[in-house]
C-alpha cells in the first residue's frame, strides 16, 4: 500500500470547502450581484443568463447561506407553524401539505405547540424573532387569545376561527354543511330519536360546529335531540369504544345510527359493535369526520366528511405569504368546502352495489 494510500493528510480525505456565490458567479461568467438577483428575484435577469447562472449552481452544489442571506434582506424565509398537537394523522398530513407548498414558494416551516400550552401565548410561545411570518391553528373555545395574536408585530394567518372585524388572514372549514348532509343521510333509513352523535370534549371548535348542525337537522324532522344522543368526550379511539360498549351494555346501539367527530372515534365505536356481534351496517350505520386514510383500510370501509386538509395547508401558507409580500393588502376569510363520501359502513339496502 503506497504513502498516499495511506496518510491521513491524503487529498481525498480533505473536507471540501462550501461553494460561495464567488465561485460560481466565476464558473457562470456573471457578476456577484447577477447571481444573487437570480437565486432571489429571477425575474429580473434574462432567462438565459439566469439559466446560466442556475446550472452553474447545480454543477457546483452551491446551497446559499441562509443566516447571510437574512442579515442582508432582513428577511429569514422562515413561516411559523403553531398546532394544537403535532401528533395523529390530521397534523401529519397538515404539515406534509403545508412543508411541500412551502417549499414551492421558496419558504421553510419551523413547527411547535408550545405556543397552545395553557399558560403560554403566541407572543411569548414561539421564537418569534426567527420567523417572517406566523400560521396559528385555534381548536379551542377556550385558550384563544385573538387579542394577542391581532397584535403581534408580525404577518399571522389563523386556520380554525373567523371572528368578525379579525385584522389577519383566516381559513376556516365548513363544518355545518358537511355535519348536515352526514346527518339527513343516516336519517334516511334511521329515525331521529336513533341517531346519536359522539363528539370530542365541549368547547372544542370543530366538535361543538358538528354537534350543533346534527341536531339542528333532528329538530328540522320535527325532534328535539334527547340530550344522551350528543354524547362529548375526546377525539380518540379509546372514547368511540367505550361510549359504544357502553350504549351494548344498554341494549341502545343496535338499530342505530352514529355521527362521530372524527374518525378515529368512528373506529372506536365499530370495533367495539363488531367484537358484541353486531354488523355495519345492517345493525349499525356510521359516518366519521376527516375522511383519513383509515377510512379506506376498514371493513366495511367507513364513510366519513371529507376535510379538504391538502387545500387547507395550501391556503394558509399562500395567505402568509401574500401578507409578507404584499404589506398593507386587504386580509382575506376563506370558508373551505367540506363533502359527504358514502361507503359500506353507512349504506341503506337500495344503495348497496
Amino acid at each position: 500500500m503506497t504513502r498516499a494510500e495511506t496518510s491521513p493528510s491524503s487529498s481525498n480525505d480533505k473536507p471540501k470547502r462550501p461553494v460561495s456565490i464567488r465561485g460560481v458567479a466565476e464558473h457562470a461568467g456573471v457578476s456577484i450581484a447577477t447571481v444573487s438577483r437570480v437565486l432571489n428575484s429571477p425575474e429580473l435577469v434574462s432567462p438565459s443568463t439566469a439559466e446560466r447562472v442556475q446550472r452553474a449552481v447545480r454543477e457546483l452544489g452551491y446551497r446559499p447561506n441562509l443566516f447571510a442571506k437574512s442579515l442582508l434582506t432582513r428577511r429569514s424565509r422562515v413561516i411559523g407553524v403553531s398546532l394544537p398537537d403535532i401528533h395523529g394523522e390530521f397534523y401529519a398530513e397538515l404539515m406534509h401539505n403545508a412543508d411541500r407548498r412551502a417549499c414551492e414558494r421558496g419558504y421553510h416551516l419551523l413547527v411547535s405547540s408550545n405556543a397552545h400550552h395553557p399558560d403560554d401565548g403566541p407572543q411569548n410561545g414561539f421564537a418569534l424573532d426567527l420567523v417572517d411570518g406566523l400560521i396559528v391553528m385555534l381548536t379551542e373555545r377556550v385558550r384563544v387569545d385573538l387579542d394577542a395574536i391581532a397584535g403581534l408585530d408580525i404577518p399571522v394567518t389563523v386556520i380554525g376561527v373567523d371572528p368578525p372585524g379579525m385584522p389577519v388572514e383566516t381559513i376556516i372549514c365548513d363544518n355545518t354543511i358537511g355535519a348536515a348532509r352526514a346527518t339527513e343521510h343516516l336519517l334516511v333509513a334511521t329515525p331521529p330519536e336513533r341517531c346519536f352523535f359522539v363528539g370530542a370534549h365541549v368547547g372544542n371548535l370543530d366538535s361543538d360546529q358538528r354537534a350543533t348542525a346534527f341536531a339542528s337537522v333532528l329538530r328540522g324532522r320535527g325532534h328535539e335531540p334527547d340530550p344522551r344522543q350528543i354524547a362529548h368526550g375526546e377525539f380518540s379511539f379509546e372514547w368511540g369504544w367505550e361510549w359504544a360498549m357502553e350504549r351494548c351494555d344498554e341494549g341502545t346501539l343496535a338499530g342505530s345510527a352514529v355521527l362521530a367527530a372524527n374518525d378515529e372515534i368512528a373506529v372506536g365505536i365499530v370495533n367495539a359493535a363488531r367484537q358484541r356481534g353486531l354488523d355495519i351496517p345492517r345493525d349499525l350505520r356510521i359516518v366519521g369526520f376527516d375522511d383519513s386514510r383509515i377510512c379506506s383500510l376498514l371493513r366495511p370501509e367507513l364513510s366519513s366528511v371529507r376535510v379538504p386538509v391538502d387545500e387547507m395547508a395550501r391556503e394558509a401558507v399562500d395567505a402568509l405569504i401574500r401578507s409578507l409580500e404584499e404589506p398593507g393588502s386587504t386580509p382575506r376569510h376563506i370558508r373551505l368546502a367540506t363533502s359527504l363520501v358514502v361507503r359500506d359502513s353507512s349504506r341503506t339496502a337500495p344503495e348497496n352495489p
